[in-house]
């Protein structure tokens, strides 16, 4: 999408009072050729100006609070109740920001019964749309920890996987006819088909009355969501609320942007620059980057990774301070990030870094195969996600002796350092539209699938059924077999709803310490998205 026809669109009021927008950055990218969305300038959240009063209209509506994030009286989120451990269990790191994620260095070693009621099915069937983010799971017939959660759930819930690639057309048929799911998932926020709004609104269940403010203490575990994720995820529309987030952490940037963070092989690092150094300015980092290419070693200072890493490209704009993605004026217009000065200088320091010679030569390298380098100590520094990605460097490169840490964020001129804040979740569902009983049954269905981490039921959800599919190492921990993997983590339960998100990695020593310490760097620098919780028309 050009500015000029971005000016010229209208935005739809959806979002409670707010004007609706593009939920995970997904769709401004959608709509043609500008950058993918992002956020104010370099306002670090809590710092963000005054909503413009001309068109485009922007509310704070779309805007991640500074503080612990609740709903605003005009809009229909549901009231937000962290979950309180029951005595005896709490996280090894908390923090009462529900934008800070819990972290636990062991599972909680006697999990507790959450679900105390009756069974939350009436006896039915439940058919949920999913997407294939693993492996196949292995067959309900030949299930028995898939027929154990049916059986608790007293439903028998069954799923429709659909393949990434042909998620789209799939969306597209069950848009044109009137035979739908009963959960529907939406892989891709409102990028997953054409004037979804209009169709959510006509063939989904509006979910108001049943949890919007204080409806939700019925349903508490859907309630312990943050509310920045319902708000980002545009999970309302016209003030009416629709569509359940998927909770994931703030602090990493959402998937349609220039994204990552620098991390280090701490081996190669610390014998340039001495233990935990932080290149005070971009001339700086550049030095040290320089003293890091030493290519008759076959050792070079950066990956050239493709994708949107690409040359480490995330960093470098919040190293430069561009917009997370985009920036909006006093007056409501917005402009592309890849259209600002701060852009233009984090591209142009790419190109003195590569003519210096410090980015690796194989240019074929995708974003996995650039992991498995770095893992295996062919360069020093690799821009990569928060999480997940970093934890797959850690799993390869540990047994080798090779040593790996995050390195905070650079200012290019010495300046307080900024982070591109993420939406805070990575996908919604829908409920279809049907009688109150129904809807309110389907609601305790998803009620128990986002039982509390520590739990019994998430136990059976996550790792299954002990000595069938997993085994407890020396410290309590829960250890899947391949087929238990196949059998609970591999069927989608996790993508109808989940607990929020928490830090837990037992393989891989300080797991939840490393990304505790790294939250606590990132957020308090985080730079707002001007264009979550709004939708381009």
């Amino acid at each position: 999408m050009n500015r000029t026809a971005l000016d010229r669109r209208r935005f739809l009021t959806l979002s409670g009072t707010a004007t609706f927008a593009s939920g995970a950055g997904l769709l401004l990218q959608a709509c043609g050729g500008s950058a993918p969305p992002s956020s104010v300038a370099a306002t670090p959240s809590g710092g963000a100006a005054a909503p413009p009063s001309g068109p485009p209209t922007l509310s704070p509506a779309g805007g991640i609070p500074s503080g612990p994030a609740r709903a605003k009286p005009s809009e229909p989120f549901p009231i937000y109740i962290p979950f309180s451990p029951p005595g005896g269990i709490k996280p090894d790191f908390h923090d009462s920001d529900p934008r800070y994620d819990d972290g636990y260095n062991a599972y909680p070693p006697t999990p507790f019964k959450s679900w105390t009621k009756d069974p939350p099915g009436n006896g039915t069937n439940v058919v949920a749309l999913s997407q294939s983010y693993t492996l196949p799971p292995t067959p309900y017939d030949q299930n028995p920890t898939w027929h154990e959660v049916n059986k608790r759930l007293n439903a028998n819930v069954q799923f429709n996987i659909v393949p990434s690639a042909d998620y789209l057309a799939k969306m597209a048929t069950l848009m044109a006819g009137n035979e739908l799911p009963d959960i529907i998932h939406f892989y891709l926020g409102y990028a997953a088909g054409p004037n979804l709004p209009a169709f959510i609104k006509a063939k989904c269940a509006d979910l108001t009355p049943y949890l919007s403010g204080d409806a939700a203490k019925d349903y508490p575990n859907i309630a312990a969501i943050p509310t920045y994720a319902w708000r980002n995820s545009i999970s309302a529309i016209d003030g009416r609320l629709y569509l359940l987030p998927i909770h994931r952490y703030l602090g990493g940037t959402g998937p349609a942007s220039y994204t990552g963070y620098f991390y280090k092989n701490t081996d190669m690092w610390d014998a340039v620059t001495g233990p935990n150094y932080v290149p005070t300015n971009a001339d700086d980092f550049k030095r040290v980057m320089k003293e890091l290419t030493r290519p008759q070693a076959g050792q070079y200072a950066i990956a050239n990774s493709a994708g949107i890493e690409y040359l480490g490209l995330g960093g470098f704009l919040q190293m430069f301070k561009a917009p997370n993605g985009w920036r909006i004026d006093p007056g409501g217009k917005l402009t592309a990030a890849r259209e600002t000065e701060e852009f233009k200088a984090a591209v142009g320091y790419a190109r003195e870094l590569w003519a210096m010679g410090a980015y690796h030569p194989d240019v074929s390298l995708g974003s996995g195969a650039a992991g498995n380098d770095f893992a295996a100590g062919k360069f020093a520094t690799i821009c990569q996600g928060f999480g997940n990605q970093f934890r797959e460097i850690l799993r390869r490169g540990l047994p080798a002796g090779r040593h790996f840490a995050f390195l905070p964020p650079i200012a290019h001129d010495g300046s307080n350092p900024i982070n591109f804040f993420g939406p805070g979740y990575i996908s919604t569902n829908a409920l279809k539209a049907a009688p109150p009983e129904r809807i309110k049954e389907l609601l305790r269905i998803i009620d128990w699938l986002a039982s509390p981490f520590g739990s019994q039921e998430d136990v059976l959800l996550s790792y299954g059924i002990e000595d069938q599919d997993y085994t407890l190492d020396d410290k309590g921990n829960p250890v899947p077999s391949q087929e238990g993997l196949a059998r609970t983590q591999q069927v989608p339960w996790q993508y109808v709803l989940q607990h929020p998100l928490v830090l837990y990695q037992p393989d891989l020593p300080n797991w939840a310490k490393m990304l505790t310490d790294q939250e606590h760097v990132l957020i308090p620098a985080g730079v707002e998205n001007p264009t979550l919780s709004y939708y381009s028309i």
